[in-house]
């Protein structure tokens, strides 16, 4: 692999470019905690954290539920209600149609 900015030969498994400090290949992108738009039952909250932890959305629906019952109703609910105010919502993407570009003469 070779760097980009300085053109030197890099390890193949270094992120870094010895010689001038720039970031080799494709940097990882951070994970973050949002509720999910597409496997939502009530507000996304459970699948939210399903794709997080890389865990079956049915496994974590039960957890929760088990959890509830287990600690009290209440302790359970409101912890969910504030997890449903408090995780931001992931962004929908939404195709653009030609049709609503622009037009430039």
């Amino acid at each position: 692999m070779y760097c980009n900015a300085c053109g030197k030969a890099v390890a193949e498994d270094g992120r870094f470019c010895s010689y001038c400090g720039n970031v080799v290949g494709i940097a990882p992108t951070t994970r973050r905690l949002t509720r999910s738009c597409a496997e939502r039952k009530i507000a996304g909250v459970c699948a939210g954290m399903a794709q997080y932890f890389d865990l079956d959305v049915t496994l974590v629906r039960v957890l929760c539920v088990f959890l509830t019952l287990a600690t009290g109703i209440c302790p359970g609910v409101v912890t969910y209600l504030l997890a449903w105010i408090m995780v931001p919502s992931k962004p929908e993407l939404k195709p653009v149609l030609a049709a609503q570009q622009p037009v430039t003469s």
